[in-house]
């Protein structure tokens, strides 16, 4: 490790240790209460894998335990091969020292909230569980120690857990301008001046002033590049299976599951799956939103439901929703699979998202050729600026006229003095023209922007063509 005095690199990763060791990231304030009480309480005397397994529940707390005993390993002298080893330095210490390191007394880290944190600040912890869970299942796979393997998945990760929360507006910018040719950990590098592998180094082993330079020891021995590739995979995983953050996700998720396929054989993914949902079971009851989903993880069906979405949703008019619009949307999208119409879809898109998106009443028209009209299929809440009955295909009622048009038409009409009402209707299909949707919001209450009104009709419309497959 060469002078850190001279080099300005250095220099920038000294400053930005000293904005991060002291708020640290969030500790779930559940799990320090539990180790304090046992801890008081003298409970891990007899259990002492009990206080390992706790801390394993809070990954601010276990990496925050490890960084104090490494600075107390290192003033003793302690052998590396303990001081490197995160689970065989917490059973170094145990509890007596863990104690003191938690006490009611010591001023812990207290700058973030788990309550009050940006979602893609909380979606790390979730990938650190991912990453964490995938290294200790293949390494039981691979006879390795299980327990190391989850240590360094959650060491592995530090780094980018402690930019998220010190660094959010570089973080989050970052994160939103990836390709599928960058990867996050360069693109900060770049941002930064240094890596956020090199950070966490710095971070759980700082220079010892007392040390000749050069004789800072260098981290773990070889033995550790056996985990690391377990992790890389868990890290794979953790972005394929998330790609609408990571456009690399479809080809994260070639390259993982072709290492589960040769290496870990069938049910791998399965058991990564049921241990990260254990291991952030105190996660879950703070963020239920984020973490319960868990339980369904699967990248393939996440990245078929994204592309099944980017095909078929403007990105634009997508990020104009609403945000629970958004949601709602995804939620759709997920149970879209094969070519049948799912009636259910169909249901919960007329009779609960569409109303969510403010509009009050509406219907699907669908043209009925034996007749030669647009017939009524189904109705939307309560429809007050037309009658809803047949049409027959002459000019004269915008239902038909949308027929042939490209963008939407518009109709504003005031029933009550001081209420107004906006129809919109387009028409659905475009290969083949096969109906058209309408549908009413009012506009005697405050607004979004005619873009964003558009952009949320656009998308509902779409989702409702891609429920019947119209192309």
């Amino acid at each position: 490790m060469s002078g850190f005095k001279s080099d300005g690199s250095d220099r920038r990763i000294d400053r930005a240790i000293q904005h991060v060791v002291r708020p640290w990231f969030p500790i779930n304030q559940d799990v320090l209460s539990l180790v304090r009480k046992n801890l008081d309480a003298n409970s891990y005397a007899a259990k002492p894998e009990q206080l390992l397994n706790d801390l394993k529940t809070d990954f601010a707390l276990f990496t925050y335990v490890v960084k104090e005993l490494g600075i107390q390993g290192m003033q003793e002298k302690l052998d590396p091969k303990i001081l490197n080893n995160p689970i065989e330095l917490i059973r170094w210490g145990g509890a007596a020292r863990i104690a003191d390191i938690l006490g009611a007394d010591k001023k812990l880290p207290s700058t973030h909230s788990l309550h009050w944190s940006e979602p893609f600040q909380v979606q790390r912890l979730r990938e650190t569980a991912v990453v964490a869970s995938t290294a200790s299942v293949l390494s039981e796979k691979k006879d390795l120690d299980p327990e190391v393997g989850f240590s360094r998945g959650v060491i592995r990760e530090i780094g980018l857990n402690l930019i998220a929360w010190n660094y959010p507006t570089l973080y989050s910018k970052v994160l939103n301008n990836l390709t599928p040719e960058t990867s996050l950990d360069e693109e900060l590098s770049k941002q930064l001046g240094f890596t956020p592998a090199l950070l966490a180094m710095r971070v759980l082993r700082p220079v010892d002033p007392a040390m000749p330079e050069g004789n800072v020891d260098e981290g773990p021995d070889n033995d550790w590049e056996m985990y690391d590739e377990l992790c890389a995979i868990g890290e794979a995983l953790a972005r394929a299976e998330n790609p609408e953050t990571y456009p690399s996700a479809r080809n994260d998720w070639k390259q993982a599951n072709q290492y589960l396929n040769d290496n870990a054989g069938a049910g791998a993914l399965e058991m990564i799956k049921e241990r990260a949902v254990e291991q952030s079971k105190k996660y879950q009851q703070v963020l239920p939103e984020v973490f319960n989903s868990l339980q369904t993880f699967d990248p393939q069906k996440a990245i078929e439901t994204h592309e099944r979405m980017s095909a078929a949703i403007a990105d634009k008019d997508f990020r104009l929703c609403p945000p629970h619009i958004q949601e709602a949307l995804r939620s759709l999208y997920n149970d879209m699979n094969g070519y049948a119409v799912n009636k259910a879809a169909i249901q919960t898109l007329l009779k609960s998202i569409i109303p969510q998106a403010g509009y009050t009443g509406g219907c699907v028209f669908v043209v009925d050729p034996s007749t030669a009209c647009l017939k009524p299929r189904t109705i939307i809440g309560e429809v007050n600026l037309r009658s809803i009955a047949n049409v027959s295909l002459e000019p004269g009622d915008l239902a038909v006229t949308a027929l042939s048009q490209v963008t939407p038409l518009f109709q504003i009409e005031e029933k009550i003095p001081g209420n107004q009402i906006e129809g919109t209707y387009s028409s659905l299909g475009n290969a083949r023209k096969v109906g058209v949707l309408y549908l009413e919001r009012p506009l005697g209450v405050p607004t979004e922007s005619d873009e964003k009104t558009l952009g949320t009709f656009n998308i509902l419309k779409q989702a409702l063509c891609d429920i019947l497959h119209l192309r």
